[in-house]
């Protein structure tokens, strides 16, 4: 039964071609091997299915009365089973990006790329300000000032930090007669370990004279940085657009309405150490997110 399943497919195909050359080409056989197959079909079947001329191969009467009977359920049966082999095949992808950035800006977008791309598997890590760079990854998120080095980088936006804190703190200044640049000049800031300097920029970048903040409070995780905020603990350097939800929820306020502005920009590096075809796809799906004009370019 499965040489005379095989000898079918090979006789179908022939079948379509009218030609063993180009039916060997299709099935990765030689066209010797296709010529036994189908004349092994015909002497199973006790009949010819095709009449071979010098330079040429045309069905004979039983060959197209088979032909058509036979090539719809043979066509049925690929398309079933490849359907089958589609659902069952899964594209890991490995990408690594900052825990504040993947936390903020792309798990809440996860179910979209799931529902456009549902044979491929993210596996999404973190990367920490001490962590090295996992050269595993197939897709790279870094905060950089420098353009990586890589084969294929792209900006996705730059940083900027604005002066936040609770609003149940901004309240409690509000009625304490505080005004937001007093708080600011003498209250608790929190700041990240990274950017040991973001507050003296900022001040600069605002025209904040005498900055003599009552306590600094130095966190290694951005995460950690906004959660010390949202509890009143003190008043955070926030980066925008990732903690825009923040603001957005009311989880935190701006105290101030200078930001600073840095050289700072999210880039996406293609590493390519797996199928680039699928590495591409969540490139670009990143890319008409957060950069669109890079598609355009």
């Amino acid at each position: 039964m499965q040489t005379q399943h095989r000898g079918l497919r090979t006789f179908c195909t022939a079948a379509e071609h009218l030609s063993f050359k180009k039916a060997a080409n299709e099935l990765s056989l030689t066209p010797s091997a296709v010529s036994h197959q189908i004349s092994d079909l015909e002497e199973d079947l006790g009949t010819k299915l095709f009449k071979r001329l010098t330079r040429s191969i045309s069905l004979t009467q039983d060959g197209s009365h088979l032909y058509r009977e036979i090539n719809p359920y043979l066509r049925a049966i690929d398309d079933a089973t490849t359907k089958i082999r589609k659902q069952n095949t899964r594209y890991p992808l490995l990408v690594q990006m900052p825990e504040f950035f993947a936390s903020e800006l792309l798990m809440p977008r996860m179910n979209e790329f799931s529902e456009v791309y549902p044979d491929i598997d993210l596996r999404v890590e973190g990367l920490g300000i001490t962590d090295n760079p996992n050269p595993a990854a197939d897709i790279s998120i870094v905060l950089s000032r420098k353009t990586p080095n890589a084969t294929k980088v792209a900006k996705l936006f730059p940083i900027r930090y604005i002066p936040a804190c609770s609003l149940e703190q901004k309240e409690k200044w509000e009625l304490e007669g505080i005004t937001e640049l007093a708080a600011i000049k003498k209250a608790t800031i929190l700041l990240h370990k990274a950017r040991p300097n973001a507050w003296e920029q900022w001040a600069e970048n605002a025209g904040v004279a005498g900055l003599r903040p009552k306590k600094i409070i130095y966190v290694d995780s951005m995460f950690a940085l906004s959660r010390a905020a949202e509890q009143s603990v003190g008043i955070a350097l926030m980066p925008l657009p990732v903690s825009q939800d923040w603001f957005d929820s009311g989880s935190l306020v701006a105290l101030h309405e200078s930001h600073l502005v840095t050289e700072d920009y999210y880039w996406l590096v293609l590493n390519g150490n797996s199928n680039r075809k699928i590495s591409l796809f969540f490139w670009h799906w990143l890319i008409k997110i957060f950069n669109p004009q890079q598609l355009e370019m």
